[in-house]
């Protein structure tokens, strides 16, 4: 498994990140088979949120029951977020609740710091500074090892550096936005930001100049990058997941790159899903990809997309066709 480090971080940081909320409805056992699948492939990065957290169920409180039964606390890395808006969508990216959020999320795992805890969401109407100096309180009590941002602006992002190397202080170690093969065609969330398309060539010009690490969620766009799903179920819809994949992402031009994506996979003997996180791994941008493998299958087979290499103009050719 290939890793990358990140400031502020002790362990290597795994490029695949396993994403969790879909284990949280079924019983701790299959659960915990998926995570000690994913630690065996090499996984060290484990994706969780406040929000994430349904009446008593959550990635918090599983995470933290896995670590306390199964050891291996000292390899993983727990990329936390939080100041997520409230049920009503109001804003709550302030100092007060990130640090309402880091002790929820701390007291609900049992564990004892976060190795990245970032923002959900971002208020620009809160002073950047006040966000960073915050963050910093954090890292300097140990509740947390480094901090990130969430579907922030490059703008934003570029002004928490600036302030953070003008007072010598930690600024932003990554960004988690929207990257995948798939354009975006409708938020599926409020606020959201995504690297993709030609909207986002700039921010992604930004992220390859700056250095500034991506995690990319949705990286296989919520499913339709998998050979599960057909063009069918797409357009005829059964259920509300499959039709909210078809709001974001069915189109024409989205789909020939599904294919390109697929016959490529298959001359390598790969999966679609496989090739198409290799995409995003192959990106210039140093790059993780959030996966949210919900089998020992599943599991197995994302970790595999670290063994695939893809050439530049291969990736081109998947993207934009011969």
């Amino acid at each position: 498994m290939k890793t990358i480090g990140l400031p502020g971080i002790a362990q290597p940081v795994s490029t695949i990140v396993q994403g969790s909320l879909g284990l949280i409805w079924g019983d701790d056992a299959d659960a915990f088979a998926v995570l000690d699948a994913a630690m065996d492939a090499g996984i060290t990065a484990y994706d969780t949120a406040h929000v994430y957290d349904f009446d008593g169920r959550g990635v918090d409180r599983l995470l933290g029951r896995w670590c306390a039964t199964h050891g291996g606390r000292a390899q993983l890395v727990v990329m936390a977020k939080g100041c997520h808006p409230d049920m009503e969508g109001r804003p709550r990216v302030t100092p007060e609740a990130l640090a309402a959020d880091v002790g929820d999320t701390l007291d609900r795992s049992g564990l004892d710091r976060l190795d990245l805890w970032s923002f959900h969401r971002d208020d620009l109407s809160v002073p950047v500074g006040e966000l960073v100096d915050a963050a910093n309180v954090e890292i300097d009590g140990g509740r947390i090892s480094a901090w990130g941002v969430s579907n922030w602006t490059t703008a934003r992002i570029s002004e928490a550096v600036d302030h953070a190397a003008a007072h010598g202080c930690a600024g932003p170690v990554a960004n988690s936005a929207h990257y995948s093969l798939a354009t975006q065609l409708e938020d599926p969330w409020d606020d959201v930001v995504s690297l993709t398309g030609p909207d986002g060539h700039e921010d992604r010009e930004w992220h390859r100049a700056s250095g500034m690490p991506v995690v990319a969620w949705s990286s296989l766009a919520g499913g339709f990058l998998s050979a599960n799903i057909s063009r069918e179920d797409l357009e005829e819809p059964d259920n509300d997941h499959l039709a909210e994949v078809a709001r974001c992402y069915l189109d024409d031009t989205n789909w020939a790159r599904r294919e390109r994506a697929g016959a490529l996979a298959a001359a390598r003997g790969a999966s679609l899903s496989q090739l198409a996180v290799a995409w995003v791994l192959h990106d210039e941008m140093t790059t993780f990809a959030i996966t949210g493998g919900a089998s020992t299958s599943e599991v197995r087979e994302n970790a595999g997309a670290v063994a695939i290499e893809l050439t530049e103009e291969e990736r081109r050719t998947i993207l934009e066709g011969s």
